[in-house]
């Protein structure tokens, strides 16, 4: 089922204020952190920059974005669907995935390497949507996004993506009286795809399965006036809130499709394994060799500094 979208062509240029690159840290062997490699050429510079760092859980842009505006991320994708039957009572973000099976694990491509676009959805909607109409359930594709809906709410508390996208694919039934559910439902959805033939795939990673995370409860209302967000991700992108937009949110390689106007902006956050350091202009350089915090405030003193900022800009 498509949600109709007016898209903005993708030469759009940003002349952004505050970046977040949801990906930048990855931590080493020895508990260090260091910089995404798509970051090299930016690293001298943000190097430089006074820091302040928090510990926060993972996130995509889109459950960044999320935080920021105080909604969860299927909300955000169910206040853009104009359509959803009226019997839904919840909305759960409906991410693909493509799985490598090891000897005993399943890992997952990273998000950013598996292709996905607007026609992509189109046929994974009508793909599954025979097998989830019999559970109460339906697909919606927003642009290249995907909430799934259901008349009969799911009481679980599956790991959002940013936890396993690139990692490995959970074997054991998430919280909630409602895990075993889930897992059930995610383990047909897999069946059925790996069956499927899976025409627009040609020439790319094949999907295998979904992964269920974000949910609200609908009918869900928002907030007016969402601040403007620029963003690359195709599930961000759905949003399409970005005309004259002050902030950015990105994974590491996708930053240059972002089209920065000016570079990166003077106030920058790198976040990822489950910390995030606000990067500031400073007169002095910064002395501090590596990215280990020395000390962290909690996430809630981050999502209020960024509002803060944001309701400044």
């Amino acid at each position: 089922m498509r949600c109709a979208r007016h898209w903005i062509p993708d030469s759009t240029l940003f002349a952004v204020r505050l970046l977040l690159i949801s990906d930048a840290l990855q931590r080493g062997g020895d508990g260090s952190f260091a910089l995404h490699p798509a970051l090299a050429e930016s690293g001298r510079t943000l190097a430089k920059r006074r820091r302040r760092w928090f510990s926060c859980t993972d996130n995509k842009p889109l459950g960044w974005y999320a935080a920021l505006v105080g909604s969860s991320p299927a909300a955000l994708l169910a206040a853009g669907c104009p359509h959803l039957p009226v019997a839904a009572r919840q909305g759960w973000v409906a991410s693909p995935f493509h799985a490598m099976p090891g000897r005993d694990s399943v890992r997952l491509l990273p998000e950013s390497d598996l292709p996905w676009d607007g026609h992509d959805a189109d046929w994974l909607c009508a793909e599954l949507n025979p097998l989830l109409m019999q559970e109460g359930m339906a697909l919606h594709a927003c642009g290249a996004a995907l909430l799934l809906t259901c008349e009969h709410p799911i009481e679980a508390e599956p790991a959002a993506f940013a936890a396993i996208a690139g990692g490995l694919l959970p074997d054991r039934h998430p919280a909630g009286p409602d895990g075993g559910r889930l897992m059930r439902l995610l383990a047909e959805i897999q069946m059925s795809l790996h069956a499927s033939g899976q025409p627009t795939r040609a020439g790319k990673p094949a999907v295998n399965g979904l992964w269920l995370w974000g949910a609200c409860t609908l009918p869900k209302g928002l907030a007016a006036n969402l601040p403007a967000v620029a963003a690359a991700d195709p599930y961000l992108q759905a949003l399409h809130h970005s005309q004259g937009a002050n902030l950015a949110i990105c994974e590491a390689v996708r930053l240059s499709a972002l089209q920065l106007q000016d570079g990166l902006p003077g106030n920058v956050v790198l976040a990822g394994a489950d910390h995030a350091v606000l990067l500031r202009p400073s007169s002095m350089p910064n002395w501090s060799k590596g990215w280990q915090p020395k000390s962290s405030l909690g996430e809630d003193r981050l999502i209020a500094r960024l509002r803060e900022m944001i309701d400044a800009f």
